[in-house]
């Protein structure tokens, strides 16, 4: 799910993206391979372009449930108010997937999109198979201290909303009451924590997982703090994990302080597109897991939720100005100008492990390539393009699809008069 902006190393491979300027009437330019990068002017015809299926003209939101589309938009608000995981500790600065707002409780179970199991998907699962009594929204966020899983420790966090204050503490009981699984180290015994007595935690000694819900008001906050390097040394550390989880409760209790969740009469009024962003993105086809695991919008900060290295993320987005995320067949990021879009797409994708390829027919200006590294989830075909203020980038397993995509996101850029 976070194959968006954020795949850099320090060491920086410049890929050359050819200046591209729409046949119709509107330019644009890319800089390309020389010192002085000069601008050149090339041409695209729309007509020429292969899109496959996918949409080609701007889109006004609209949703044939609007029930749905309110509980999604407040699982959006509530990423948007949500602390990063390098909020409640500088030191986790690497995503570790499971990010996404969420409308049921079983979506926190379901694998991410390049394989794996989300962190909490190591629970029982009993209590997340139907939603309980007055369940709104929720919205979840998970970062590592290292790119190496088996160093440093990961924090998994959450937020759900409910209609009541008694339906949140209802739901927290039935949350912690299952605990793990026995994978032949137990099945987790009561943990208590001194400055949140509230809190209802599961601690499984034999691997170093403790998982806590916590109950405030109409909230509840989850946590699933997971030390792998102490489970490999053997060393049992409960306060540690304990203190982790108070720190990531604290953190998120003060961050909700201002965020009011929505009356459940007034869900359908949320507008669709509060960032005006989402008429621009690619719609990603229905049924479609190949992509980001949820489509909606979020604004520059909330969207570090969604990037590998949210620390690198957040210095490219101040210096390009990005100001929204829209997330659907792909990420769409609007900037500050198109000088800034170009910068942002020309970030992508430079590392070693990714290797250039042609772009699709027709369209010179985007930038794509071919994955051959050590990460076996991660997709084999990306490509990237720029438009106006507008940075774009799909990704697929398939790269005709990977070409569809980018040639369908830049016409729809394009076709927005």
């Amino acid at each position: 799910m976070n194959n968006v902006f954020g795949r850099r190393r320090s060491a920086r491979i410049r890929l050359c993206a050819a200046a591209v300027a729409l046949a119709t009437s509107v330019p644009a330019t890319a800089g390309c391979g020389s010192e002085s990068h000069a601008a050149q002017e090339q041409t695209v015809d729309l007509t020429k372009l292969d899109t496959g299926s996918y949409a080609t003209q701007p889109t006004q939101v609209t949703a044939p449930d609007a029930v749905a589309a309110g509980r999604l938009a407040e699982a959006l608000r509530l990423g948007r108010a949500m602390p990063l995981p390098m909020e409640i500790d500088p030191a986790l600065t690497t995503n570790a997937g499971g990010v996404h707002p969420f409308t049921s409780v079983s979506d926190l179970l379901v694998p991410e999109m390049r394989g794996g199991k989300t962190a909490f998907g190591w629970l029982n699962d009993t209590a997340f198979t139907t939603d309980p009594t007055g369940f709104t929204a929720g919205f979840a966020t998970s970062a590592r201290t290292d790119s190496d899983s088996s160093l440093g420790y990961q924090l998994t966090a959450l937020v759900m909303t409910f209609d009541s204050d008694s339906d949140a503490a209802a739901a927290a009981t039935v949350f912690a009451a299952d605990g793990f699984p026995d994978f032949g180290n137990g099945v987790g015994e009561p943990a208590q924590s001194t400055a949140h007595p509230g809190a209802l935690l599961s601690w499984l000694p034999g691997s170093q997982y403790l998982a806590g819900f916590y109950p405030t008001g109409r909230f509840v906050i989850g946590t699933l703090v997971n030390n792998r390097e102490k489970h490999y040394e053997k060393i049992s550390d409960l306060p540690d994990l304990i203190a982790k989880s108070d720190k990531a409760i604290a953190v998120t209790e003060d961050k909700l302080k201002p965020f009011r969740p929505t009356p459940p009469d007034q869900l359908t009024a949320l507008p669709l597109d509060p960032l005006g962003i989402m008429r621009l993105t690619l719609p990603r086809p229905a049924g479609d897991r190949t992509a980001n695991g949820f489509s909606g919008a979020l604004d520059a900060h909330s969207a570090l939720h969604d990037e590998d290295k949210p620390d690198t993320a957040q210095a490219l987005f101040d210096k390009d100005g990005v100001e929204a995320v829209g997330y659907g067949a792909g990420a769409l990021y609007r900037t500050r100008d198109a000088a800034a879009a170009k910068d942002l797409r020309d970030q992508e994708y430079v590392d070693k492990f990714h290797h250039p390829i042609d772009s699709p027919v027709g369209l010179p200006g985007a930038r794509c390539v071919k994955y051959h590294g050590p990460d076996t989830h991660a997709f084999p075909f990306a490509c990237t393009v720029s438009y106006g203020r507008f940075a774009a980038q799909v990704w697929s397993q398939q790269q005709q699809d990977a070409f569809q995509r980018i040639s369908a996101q830049y016409a729809m850029l394009a076709n927005d008069k």
